[in-house]
């Protein structure tokens, strides 16, 4: 069964979270999978063989065959520790019998492995790095952004940069700052955290299960929880974070670079050692003119409404409702397809606020 690598990174981790000797059961079978295959004979004559697929071989006289695997206790762990393997399709079972179950590991796995436990080698599974690594977004990604042209550009290079650089925007309410984290989670497919409403274990635990490359964050600002600030810090300066285990403490690490975006309103609330691990820029209010601007382009691009209806909308948004928010544009366009209707909707809204 093919698995992406990311998402067999992903399944490692959650179960070295879980359970207490993952990572000394994992390191075994590490170690024995690939000395099982590299000594490995054909059992019709014993010769060397050449590997077809991960499991499939070929020897030198042409007969070929497909291994029996290795039961658990000659990979040295327990039964019950293969079966969870088994049951997240980390390993495949090779053969069964009444009295033994044997399994196979693919090299794509023994790789996500290595990748998981830092350990080096001389060819260290490049697919890892290349699958898990988002492409710098085009150029014209923050076109219904009016002006920010210098912010726009230094976006863009903090995330073609080579090694983590982290970015927090600073900003009053209509500066554009959640605008930006908006059309970046879109682009990349990443969720924005909230970091008001983090609890004590949800941001290591997101760590730990997605250990990602790119962290949006908005309201950095409004982090209670010193222990989150610790994990994030600790996170954004060695990318990994220690995970507690019963017995003893585990890391867990980043594959690649991540980098971390975030937008707080105030910069006085975040902590001295954690603001200065990130370039800071401050954004002022979109004047009445520019929100007008951003409004028409979200709507006519996005939103696909008439000019003349989204110049309705964006007035009525920006004069009755006083509202500077490009979101109340789209609620309206969405529920309003003629100018009577923006005037009914608006009605509404006014009289019931």
């Amino acid at each position: 069964m093919y698995m992406s690598v990311s998402k067999v990174v992903n399944k490692l981790n959650a179960i070295i979270s879980r359970y207490e000797d993952a990572i000394t059961y994992l390191e075994k079978i590490r170690s024995k999978w690939p000395e099982y295959k590299s000594n490995f004979r054909c059992y019709a004559c014993s010769s060397k063989v050449q590997w077809v697929d991960d499991f499939t071989y070929k020897c030198e006289n042409g007969h070929e065959g497909v291994v029996l695997g290795l039961e658990s206790y000659e990979f040295g762990v327990p039964p019950w520790f293969m079966r969870v393997l088994r049951d997240n399709g980390l390993v495949e079972v090779l053969y069964k019998s009444r009295s033994s179950t044997c399994y196979g590991v693919r090299d794509s796995v023994i790789s996500a492995i290595e990748s998981v436990l830092g350990v080096k080698r001389e060819v260290i599974g490049e697919e890892i790095i290349e699958e898990t690594l988002p492409s710098p977004p085009p150029e014209e990604l923050f076109s219904d952004i009016v002006g920010l042209e210098d912010v726009k550009e230094l976006i863009l290079n903090v995330l073609r940069a080579d090694k983590p650089v982290h970015l927090l925007i600073i900003g009053p309410p209509a500066s554009a700052k959640t605008m930006i984290l908006e059309i970046l989670a879109k682009y990349y497919n990443v969720p924005i955290i909230l970091a008001g409403t983090s609890t004590r274990a949800g941001l290591r635990d997101f760590i730990v299960e997605n250990r990602p490359l790119l962290m949006i964050i908005d309201e950095l600002d409004k982090i209670e929880n010193s222990h989150d600030f610790s994990v994030l810090l600790t996170w954004m300066e060695s990318q990994r974070i220690v995970v507690t285990m019963a017995t003893k403490k585990a890391y867990v690490t980043c594959p690649s670079v991540c980098k971390v975006i975030a937008a707080a309103n105030r910069v006085d609330r975040i902590p001295s050692e954690l603001l200065s691990r990130f370039i800071v820029v401050k954004l002022k209010p979109y004047t009445e003119e520019e929100v007008r601007e951003i409004c028409l382009n979200i709507l006519t691009r996005r939103e696909g409404v008439e000019r003349e209806l989204a110049e309705t909308i964006a007035r009525a948004v920006i004069e009755k409702l006083k509202s500077r928010d490009p979101r109340d544009c789209v609620k309206i366009a969405r529920l309003a397809k003629s100018k009577e209707e923006v005037e009914k909707v608006v009605e509404i809204l006014v009289k019931r606020r």
